[in-house]
């Protein structure tokens, strides 16, 4: 995997990520058998919704261990930002729509994973994220999205 595939997350996100995954290979995997347990009981498993709906949900669960593993293994810890001068992965900026001035959103640059601190988060990979890197307070940035094209000037970045 190369570097630019490796997620960059904070700490915190990280030990998330392997709370939730010790969580998922714990508790989960046993209240999942329970579930394949109780709908095996109801009879025949070849004409039981409940025994499919259960090994459905027993994909989707392991699913989620593999992806959570796989982060894990290959993500980078990020520094805490101590340079919010320029938009990077860490640094919450806030940016205006040009054609509306009235408009304004507030992102923190960083991987979808980080969306345990509560913060909107916008990835460094997206259109709008990619725009944005390396710009400073008073910069506008235009890219193109499914739904168009946009500009917005950057009125505020916090490290």
């Amino acid at each position: 995997m190369s570097d630019t595939e490796r997620a960059v997350l904070s700490q915190e996100a990280l030990d998330a990520l392997q709370a939730e995954l010790e969580e998922l290979k714990t508790a989960g995997r046993e209240k999942m058998s329970a579930q394949l347990r109780q709908a095996r009981e109801l009879g025949d498993v070849t004409d039981n919704a409940a025994f499919e709906t259960a090994k459905q949900d027993q994909a989707l669960l392991e699913g989620r261990i593999a992806r959570l593993e796989d982060v894990l293994k290959n993500a980078v810890v990020r520094e805490a930002s101590t340079d919010a001068s320029r938009v990077s992965p860490g640094v919450k900026v806030t940016v205006r729509d040009t054609k509306d001035p009235s408009y304004e959103d507030a992102f923190l640059i960083a991987e979808s994973e980080e969306r345990i601190t509560g913060a909107r988060v916008l990835s460094p990979r997206s259109p709008l994220g990619q725009a944005l890197l390396g710009k400073r307070i008073g910069d506008t940035v235009t890219y193109e999205a499914p739904g168009g094209t946009f500009t917005y000037e950057v009125v505020n970045l916090e490290g």
